[in-house]
């Protein structure tokens, strides 16, 4: 069974159906479709790096270099005032995004512990600041998207990217894959090994595998897909810009991730709309709402010890 957990299983059949059915409800108030279309996108970007963090042990707090190359690549890739295919441009712009990642991967993975978030640190704001201070990429105010891709297969177009419903359902449809394709990763012979080199490298060295290659090659998966929810981000409000690229982008991918349970990929789902669902809610409450917000993600962290998915499977496998 891919999904072995009680609450995983649970959580799949409550959360799915819910956000299937709710645009039917919200079809008239397009701006809850559009902030819950970005809160899925962001989950889907935290659910790569807790797969980074929580299954590889690799901590980077660059990550959100390849969030925001995902829309750079797409506006370098794409013709300007020219309708492209959003399939083959998804591809395009994962596979730039996994070459960036392989040579960055190959510097930054002969580090680890401090050094490799100081690297990745590094990195990703020598990229923020080479956009930031160039002319030709816009500079601060980043750069427009003026055509969204169509998305036709064999003629048949599946979703308008125009209609906020219909790229709503589209990113659900990508939060779905890659939560199935991250189970099905980790339930590899791959994913196996992976977890083998993270609970003890040494040994899984000297079993004869080259930890180095499989913690380069989950590097580069995880970019890509970091890559993927940056280039969906880009395409919802059709700009991009350095701010998608800053270290704080990867710091509260991190908390969201920590908050959800690191490591049990779902709970960055969960991770994600609790911690966005605070955002939204205690900033029109008060002015002072990042007070708040800290106290309240303080004591969740001291309480949910394992995260919400950690509490959660405590609660729920107990009874199974």
């Amino acid at each position: 069974m891919l999904f072995n957990k009680r609450t995983e299983r649970i959580f799949i059949w409550v959360f799915f159906p819910l956000a299937l059915l709710l645009p039917l409800f919200l079809e008239q108030n397009t701006f809850y479709v559009s902030k819950l279309t970005s809160i899925m996108i962001f989950a889907l970007f935290v659910m790569s790096l807790d797969y980074l963090v929580g299954r590889c042990g690799l901590i980077t707090l660059g990550h959100a270099m390849f969030y925001g190359l995902g829309g750079y690549l797409f506006w370098m890739l794409a013709p300007e005032y020219t309708e492209v295919n959003f399939w083959v441009y998804t591809f395009y712009v994962c596979m730039s995004a996994a070459a960036i990642a392989l040579v960055i991967g190959f510097l930054v993975l002969r580090t680890n512990g401090i050094y490799m978030i100081m690297i990745t640190l590094a990195f990703a704001q020598m990229a923020f600041y080479f956009f930031s201070d160039s002319i030709k990429f816009g500079g601060n105010d980043g750069l427009f998207i003026y055509m969204k891709p169509e998305t036709s297969i064999f003629g048949l177009s599946l979703f308008d990217l125009d209609n906020p419903i219909h790229f709503y359902y589209l990113c659900l449809l990508s939060l779905f894959n890659t939560l199935v394709f991250f189970k099905l990763l980790i339930r590899s012979r791959f994913g196996r090994v992976v977890d083998a080199i993270h609970q003890n490298p040494g040994r899984t060295t000297a079993l004869g595998y080259n930890i180095f290659m499989f913690r380069l090659m989950s590097y580069v998966i995880a970019s890509a897909l970091g890559a993927y929810a940056g280039y969906l981000f880009t395409l919802q409000y059709g700009f991009v810009n350095p701010s998608m690229l800053a270290w704080t982008t990867s710091g509260s991918a991190l908390v969201m991730s920590i908050l959800g349970g690191m490591g049990s990929i779902y709970g960055a789902i969960l991770g994600t709309f609790v911690y966005e669902g605070l955002h939204y809610s205690l900033e029109h409450l008060t002015e002072h709402w990042m007070l708040f917000m800290g106290i309240l993600i303080i004591a969740m962290v001291m309480v949910f010890k394992n995260g919400i998915a950690g509490y959660l499977e405590k609660l729920l496998e107990k009874r199974s």
